[in-house]
């Protein structure tokens, strides 16, 4: 099979994913934005107490932040501040629904999403990048 072909029947779960950083909803934005730091990623997948994702929490929302409420910064919390729009897939998606996101909506991170309904990962478009390369 060809590229394009891969791309519109191997699921998700095929691309590379990164482990994502998973928190809760309580979580201060300085803690995120800490973890985001170390483990040098964009954003944050804020989930639910049963593991189910809420939301994205990113970079674009702590500037935002600071430019907004800089004095309420400290005392905020993730899931006062998630992103409006947050994109996700199933991990049996095809592939070329991510495609669809990061061409047609601007997508940078893709939460992906196992049958139970719980974040496995992100991917988006260093995903798609790597997966073109090894094709």
């Amino acid at each position: 099979m060809g590229l394009q072909s891969n791309i519109q029947s191997e699921p998700v779960a095929r691309l590379p994913l990164r482990e994502g950083i998973i928190v809760a909803a309580d979580a201060t934005v300085r803690s995120v934005m800490d973890r985001m730091r170390q483990r040098q990623l964009g954003c944050a997948i804020v989930v639910d107490a049963d593991g189910r994702p809420l939301g994205t929490f990113s970079e674009r929302t702590v500037i935002e932040l600071l430019l907004q409420q800089p004095d309420q910064f400290e005392q905020r919390t993730v899931g006062q501040n998630l992103d409006e729009a947050w994109f996700h897939v199933r991990n049996t998606d095809p592939i070329v629904a991510v495609l669809d996101l990061v061409q047609e909506q601007g997508a940078r991170f893709v939460c992906v999403i196992a049958e139970q309904g719980r974040a496995v990962g992100l991917t988006g478009q260093k995903g798609l990048s790597e997966y073109i390369a090894d094709h």
